[in-house]
């Protein structure tokens, strides 16, 4: 190259051998230049398969959280329906609990309104003998109501 920068050196003989030169660069050049054009497809086909990759893991990573997310709803269903199956059921024990003892206290006032009037009648019946006059009878009736 040197060469044909050099002013004063354009022989003849040297024109020939120059061109050739000249040539063999330029056919070098081109060979260089074919070599970078195949890296650059080479690249470009790398970076394409690079971003469907990507767009492939993109892809799955949503496709697998939604499975996740799918699968913690439905096991949270689960649980749920399982709580709320156990706390019925508990509430039921519960409100059989609450009508015995209801039933228990209404035979406990029913007892107890048949004492308070079988008091009342012996008390009645006491007043009235001892109105009456009938001290006797008056003690029978207290032992017996005492009863």
């Amino acid at each position: 190259m040197e060469k044909l920068l050099a002013p004063g050196r354009a022989a003849p003989s040297t024109l020939g051998d120059e061109l050739t030169r000249l040539r063999a660069v330029a056919a070098a050049v081109q060979k260089i230049r074919l070599s970078a054009q195949r890296e650059l497809e080479l690249a470009k086909q790398v970076r394409t398969e690079a971003q469907r990759y990507q767009q492939e893991l993109e892809t799955m990573a949503r496709s697998q959280a939604q499975q996740l997310i799918l699968r913690t709803r439905l096991a949270t269903r689960k649980e749920i329906e399982g709580r709320i199956g156990k706390a019925s059921a508990e509430i039921q024990k519960v409100l059989a609990d609450i009508r015995v003892i209801r039933i228990t206290a209404q035979e406990e006032l029913a007892a107890q309104r048949k004492l308070t009037n079988a008091s009342k009648l012996c008390s009645l019946t006491l007043a009235l003998q001892e109105e009456n006059g009938e001290p006797e009878k008056k003690r029978k009736k207290q032992l017996a109501c005492k009863k």
